[in-house]
């Protein structure tokens, strides 16, 4: 029972950190391409740092860098959670393959490595499985 409590609580943590990136990754994306706008999305960042703080033109050059290196600095843990996150799901798996059918370990499988879908594919997915 515990088990079940701990790996709820995981799945969780795990759910909120994906629908966040996605929620900012999809808004990117739909911009007009991720790469591009992440450097667009940081100049628009540092932009609105200066202008909530109302830095005037030598602030500003001062505070570019460091709200740009803060970023890269938030990217790089980003990385990192996603790949604890990933380490996290195959302990899991490890763990489950004991208490699962072979059938039922396939489909979990098939769960954590498909592809996320967009919002539109997703609301598809989820009428068809109420039905």
């Amino acid at each position: 029972m515990s088990a079940t409590f701990v790996i709820g609580i995981m799945i969780g943590i795990l759910l909120t950190g994906m629908f966040a990136r996605r929620y900012y990754h999809n808004r990117d994306e739909m911009r007009g391409g991720k790469v591009e706008m992440n450097r667009g999305h940081r100049g628009n960042f540092v932009s609105k740092i200066i202008h909530v703080v109302k830095a005037d033109s030598a602030q500003a050059k001062q505070i570019k860098p460091i709200v740009e290196e803060t970023m890269s600095e938030i990217d790089r843990l980003q990385e990192q959670g996603d790949r604890n996150a990933r380490a996290a799901m195959d302990s899991m798996k490890v763990k489950l393959t004991p208490v699962l059918r072979p059938e039922q370990l396939e489909d979990l499988e098939k769960f954590i490595s498909r592809k996320k879908p967009s919002g539109g594919e997703r609301g598809k997915h989820e009428r068809r499985g109420r039905d």
